[in-house]
């Protein structure tokens, strides 16, 4: 395969990488799993331990992502074969990269459209008092097309956004949306707060019980990082491609984390002191979104406003992590096989909304079809999230220390010396030797080789 990069584009600016990376990694785990996670190992205590893993496994694996991707100046499978002579394991290391981002969007797109719908609802007017709504998610996710409808619609907004460019599509989407998810989240923590009882459910989210320090607190913190930051996915390894050679990296990916925790963080803030004011159930898990909150919209006043800003929030945030991983497969095409960007875009975006219908209709019509006990959907999330990405994110650490080498990775992180790296020792460590025991600890765990 010829790498051809006449049409790949570039960022306009520093903010625009950092904006859209950012919202690469903000999507819908910070916004209902890690308030889920949090309530159910000990608040305050989880999110400790998620700081501390944030720092030993998610910032070190964004710097290598981030210098690998601006080194390569191509998609994983283009930097896998330019930094390795064209070897074809390290090849086939760049395609699993491209194969997740093709599974995840798959059926991150069904979810993305649920999102769309409920944000229809609440333009709408929300659910009414005499709604049952746990039974009116259940009725739409089992409808024999509805979900496949809302489904394509979501995928069309991640086709529009991508085929319109780096610069002119991805970055401005970015700019606009990731500011806005902040200024949304700060709108709902002041209502949140100031609700009957949600006092205590703060107290509960930031004030540390070390009673409940147990060894799976450390273990789900780090899956949390894993998934959240899309480590192994090849997402910022894309993204870092378009940067140009003055960027200064180290900072970059200090800030990418940061906003990544920020938008955790704030989820917490609007979730739990909401759910613990309505005395319902906190640890619900997926049903937190579409049932659990709006039953808290509902009994709050001005619910349909506050419902229709969550939604929004929700939307904008699977919006900008969609748009990265279409554009892992979009570079792809562009890159190794000259593809017009606007027709690699199309053709994957339809591709994946295809491999995403048995997903999306999972919970009706091919509800018969399971895989090992699970249904398509969530088949293909264990497939992606719990063997591919742990893969490739090994492979990445240790492609950085034996192919590509330490010193040189630094070299490119410094841009040959002219930008201080102050913690180059420390990521060398961790990177040699921390980052890839905490990949397999998970990588075990996740699959029940490890019980704790």
């Amino acid at each position: 395969m010829e790498t051809k990069t006449k049409d790949r584009g570039q960022w306009a600016s520093s903010f625009g990488f950092v904006m859209a990376a950012a919202g690469a990694a903000v999507g819908l785990g910070n916004v209902w799993k890690f308030p889920y996670l949090a309530a159910k190992f000990g608040g305050g205590t989880f999110m400790l331990v998620y700081i501390l893993m944030l720092l030993l496994l998610g910032l070190p694996v964004l710097i290598t992502e981030i210098v690998l991707g601006r080194r390569g100046k191509s998609n994983p499978v283009g930097t896998y074969a330019k930094l390795s002579n064209n070897s074809p394991f390290w090849k086939f290391v760049g395609l699993v990269a491209i194969a997740v981002n093709f599974i995840v969007l798959s059926y991150y797109s069904v979810v993305g459209g649920w999102i769309t719908r409920y944000l229809v609802q609440y333009i709408a007017g929300g659910f009414g008092t005499d709604t049952d709504i746990a039974m009116a998610f259940v009725k739409f996710i089992t409808h024999p097309y509805m979900p496949l409808l809302w489904h394509a619609i979501f995928m069309g907004i991640t086709i529009y956004i991508v085929a319109k460019g780096i610069a002119g599509g991805i970055e401005k989407a970015s700019k606009v949306m990731m500011p806005l998810i902040y200024i949304l989240f700060l709108i709902l923590i002041v209502r949140t707060l100031t609700l009957p009882g949600a006092l205590e459910g703060l107290k509960y989210y930031v004030v540390p019980d070390f009673s409940k320090l147990l060894g799976i607190t450390f273990l789900m913190a780090m899956g949390q990082v894993f998934f959240s930051l899309n480590i192994g996915a090849g997402c910022t390894m894309t993204y870092a491609s378009y940067l140009s050679d003055e960027e200064n990296i180290p900072r970059m990916a200090a800030v990418i984390p940061t906003m990544d925790f920020l938008a955790a963080f704030l989820a917490g803030l609007v979730v739990i002191p909401a759910v613990f004011a309505f005395g319902l159930d906190l640890q619900a898990g997926p049903p937190l979104l579409f049932i659990t909150m709006p039953h808290v919209f509902r009994q709050m006043p001005l619910g349909g406003l506050f419902g229709f800003i969550f939604f929004l929030l929700m939307l904008f945030a699977a919006v900008t992590s969609s748009i990265s991983m279409l554009e892992v497969n979009t570079a792809f095409l562009v890159d190794n096989y000259g593809k017009d960007r606007v027709k690699a875009a199309i053709g994957a975006g339809l591709l994946i909304f295809l491999v995403g219908i048995p997903s999306s209709l999972a919970q009706g019509v091919f509800g018969w079809f399971k895989i090992g006990g699970l249904d398509f959907l969530s088949a293909m999330d264990f497939l992606a999230s719990y063997i591919l990405m742990p893969f490739g994110a090994l492979m990445m650490s240790i492609f950085v220390v034996k192919r590509l080498g330490i010193d040189e990775a630094i070299k490119e992180a410094t841009n040959n010396g002219k930008v201080h790296f102050a913690m180059a020792r420390v990521w060398s460590f961790l990177i040699k030797y921390v980052v890839p025991v905490i990949i397999i600890l998970v990588f075990l765990t996740s699959v029940g080789i490890i019980k704790i």
